[in-house]
């Protein structure tokens, strides 16, 4: 199976695309935050840009909560979404609540560059 994202050291921050096949499944959850934080602590960075497609499917509240505790694996993460044709709704509500009790701060963006903006003019590095 191939890989279904890509996380790169952009300058100063971390870029991680979503490919249009991704899946949101716990497999693939773990190793792309396993990636994100290798990639963070070797950069010395907290700012990461999640982009590319929204995945597909419907999320269960229980696989929600589990993402948004999954996001907690890099404590002090700043995080922005730039998901194409996104519209945020209470499941993304419930996804940035939750991360935001294990110390990451999310934001979803329509716009990258308000997204890196963001990222820029709030993260510590």
């Amino acid at each position: 199976m191939a890989k279904q994202f890509k996380v790169e050291f952009c300058g100063d921050y971390v870029r991680t695309e979503l490919m249009p096949d991704y899946s949101v499944g716990r497999e693939n959850r773990v190793a792309m935050w396993k990636e994100i934080v290798e990639v963070c602590t070797a950069n010395e960075t907290q700012r990461v840009l999640i982009e590319g497609p929204v995945p597909k499917g419907e999320r269960t509240t229980d696989e929600v909560v589990e993402a948004g505790k999954g996001t907690a694996a890099a404590p002090e993460l700043w995080l922005a979404f730039h998901l194409w044709e996104f519209e945020p709704d209470e499941t993304s509500e419930l996804y940035e609540a939750i991360a935001k009790a294990g110390g990451v701060r999310v934001r979803f963006f329509t716009d990258k560059a308000k997204a890196l903006s963001w990222l820029r003019l709030n993260a510590p590095n």
